[in-house]
């Protein structure tokens, strides 16, 4: 091998960052099927080899040209050593439009309720079915949506056909907002009393940032202790604090129609409530539109795609409060639709970009809630690759101060934030001689060292959109 005088090995590190979405939605809602679901089948175990022993459930559901209705309910059958086949009655269906049935089943010993397709008879005659299929040639899951298992939509059609009702209704008006959501999760819940717990419980997993529960109105009923819009209050609250990392979100809710009462408003920053005039679901256009918009611009007069007439003055002051000349907003936690005279041609916007934080600390901006959880996710993204790997020394905490640099530069150039500043108190110790370190710093030192904890202090100054212009004109 000849000499080389120079060496290079070249290693590639291709981290990157893990990233957030800003605008994927969960409408939780009820499901109207086209039609009732059929009978249970009547089964019965059989000679055969096929099925494994142990038991298993059945049922059946109708097709129409207006989609699947649920399936009916379920009927059990055990297996034995020797009869390891069943044989199937299956019901039909009531109706002109029925052109199939479908079979599901589950695996052996699954829950109830968890059963996959296991055949289709394409015609509303047949009765005889003969299962001889195992466990690994199941198909999916019936298309119409189960209780309170989110299925991820990114078009409203399909949600027509999965989650007929109101909550494809609603699922189709988030999608109608320009801009709006790419991602639309859909979470049914029973019908006619809805019990939302669980469906809450279900979303608390998923990646969303705005919540909905599908025409659902801001009252006395709705927001008492364990009431549905309660519990999405807390829901919003207890994920944000406690969840994983980017599972922060915000919930989305509305007055009765023509409503200016705000004694209902359940106070939180992580809330947004809306008046309306409209017949439609005004919750969810207004999540819609939210979800179309990056986290730091503000919604104020932000079009919304719905029909809603003008409140009156009177309407907007008891919704907002008194505002002077020269003061800011007022605001009692609560954004109104309008159509301002200023704006060319008809439309709807939103009157303000408010939050329900009504309390001292509380951010009062949808835009200021959104913009902190995704820089502080950017930032816990960057610096995970730091730990187990920076050490607690001049050199690492500079790079510790780099990779912070590295996400909040851009959103400084971007105009997303002003400015910022990072503090690493230790480093200003480590920087000192070691010959002038009090006793406390060596003690500070030494304990970081040890513990392995390293304090930084971040101060980002961010500068909100105008939401208020007051103009005094001068003639001479």
């Amino acid at each position: 091998m000849s000499v080389r005088y120079i060496r290079v090995k070249p290693i590639v590190d291709l981290f990157a960052p893990a990233i957030r979405a800003f605008g994927n939605i969960a409408i939780v809602g009820q499901v109207s099927p086209v039609l009732g679901a059929p009978a249970a089948p009547t089964a019965a175990a059989a000679a055969g080899t096929a099925l494994e022993v142990g038991t298993y459930r059945y049922s059946v559901s109708l097709v129409t040209s207006r989609g699947e209705t649920d399936p009916g309910a379920e009927v059990a059958v055990t297996t034995t050593s020797t009869n390891r086949a069943v044989n199937l009655t299956v019901p039909t269906g009531t109706g002109t439009d029925i052109s199939a049935r479908r079979i599901y089943r589950t695996v052996v010993d699954g829950p109830a309720d968890s059963g996959r397709l296991l055949a289709t008879i394409e015609d509303n005659t047949t009765t005889s079915f003969n299962d001889r299929t195992g466990d690994a040639q199941l198909g999916g899951v019936p298309s119409i949506l189960r209780l309170n298992t989110p299925v991820a939509f990114t078009d409203p059609a399909e949600a027509r056909r999965r989650a007929p009702g109101e909550l494809s209704t609603a699922i189709a008006l988030a999608f109608a907002q320009s801009p709006g959501p790419t991602l639309v999760y859909g979470v049914r819940v029973a019908s006619p009393t809805p019990e939302v717990g669980a469906a809450l419980d279900a979303v608390a997993k998923l990646d969303v940032q705005l919540v909905v529960l599908a025409n659902t109105e801001l009252t006395a009923t709705t927001t008492v202790a364990n009431g549905p819009l309660a519990k999405l209050v807390d829901h919003v609250t207890s994920v944000s604090n406690t969840g994983r990392d980017g599972q922060e979100r915000m919930g989305v809710a509305m007055l009765p129609k023509g409503s200016t009462s705000v004694t209902s408003v359940l106070a939180s920053e992580r809330m947004v409530y809306i008046a309306h005039n409209s017949d439609q679901d005004a919750a969810v256009a207004v999540a819609g539109t939210i979800a179309g918009y990056e986290p730091h611009i503000s919604m104020l007069l932000k079009p919304v795609n719905i029909t809603s007439p003008n409140f009156s003055a009177t309407d907007i002051t008891a919704l907002n409060g008194v505002e002077t000349f020269d003061s800011g907003p007022a605001g009692k936690g609560v954004n109104w639709l309008t159509n301002p005279s200023l704006i060319p041609g008809t439309g709807v916007y939103l009157g303000e970009g408010y939050t329900a934080g009504l309390g001292p600390g509380q951010k009062r901006y949808i835009d200021i809630v959104r913009t902190v959880d995704d820089v502080s996710f950017r930032l816990k993204a960057q610096l995970i690759k730091t730990i187990g790997n920076l050490r607690v020394s001049r050199s690492g905490l500079r790079a510790l101060i780099a990779q912070m640099e590295a996400i909040l530069d851009p959103l400084v150039k971007a105009e997303v934030l002003e400015d910022y500043e990072l503090v690493v108190p230790l480093l200003a110790m480590l920087d000192k001689d070691p010959a002038t370190l009090t006793p406390s710093e060596v003690t500070q030192i030494n304990n970081a060292q040890a513990q392995r904890v390293v304090e930084v202090m971040v101060a980002v100054d961010y500068a909100g959109a105008i939401h208020r212009l007051a103009i005094t004109l001068k003639f001479e």
